[in-house]
């Protein structure tokens, strides 16, 4: 979106931060709209990754038990021409005035375009994983049990001092088969 914002305003012979400046606008005040590129260029990237962010993963909370790719790019393009609307009727008139009035209307709708078109299809990147197959649920439980194994001690008694033995025994958890036991009688 960015990019589109930095091209439209190139093409049309303004400088290439007039999109930032304006979202920095929203924490500097009119300065940053008559000042040449100085940090409200970043607070206004930030702020516009941050609501790009936030807005990509209300969708995938929302769409992403979603699989048909054609539904995902329909309801992605929908979730962004919304939320272009939803913001300008009612988010950046309480925030930052300037933005609805100010932004360049092709550009900025277009890049909401392209937001949508980009959440929808990178909305279902990866196949659901198989099923698991009947046999798998019915093999038995492996449990873990605590074996003795012998390992090197890797500090070594060094000269001068008491001598200790140079292995020590060390539990670790070896798999073993489930195995049926027999309950307690509750009347013994």
């Amino acid at each position: 979106m960015l990019g589109i914002f930095i091209s439209e305003s190139l093409w049309s012979g303004r400088v290439w931060w007039e999109v930032p400046n304006l979202l920095g606008s929203t924490f500097y005040g009119t300065r940053a709209l008559r000042s040449g590129a100085d940090l409200s260029i970043l607070a206004g990237i930030a702020l516009h990754l941050v609501i790009t962010g936030t807005l990509g993963g209300l969708f995938g909370l929302a769409c992403g038990g979603i699989h048909q790719r054609g539904r995902l790019l329909l309801l992605g393009l929908v979730a962004a021409v919304g939320w272009y609307n939803l913001a300008n009727a009612t988010f950046w008139p309480r925030v930052n005035p300037w933005v609805p009035l100010a932004s360049p209307r092709p550009a900025t709708i277009f890049s909401h375009i392209l937001l949508g078109a980009c959440l929808g299809y990178m909305g279902q990147r990866q196949r659901a994983p198989a099923a698991a197959s009947p046999e798998g649920l019915l093999e038995p439980a492996r449990l873990l049990e605590p074996t003795p194994m012998q390992h090197s001690d890797p500090f070594p008694a060094g000269p001068g001092e008491p001598s200790g033995e140079a292995h020590s025994e060390v539990l670790l958890a070896q798999p073993v088969e489930a195995r049926a036991e027999p309950a307690p009688d509750a009347l013994e």
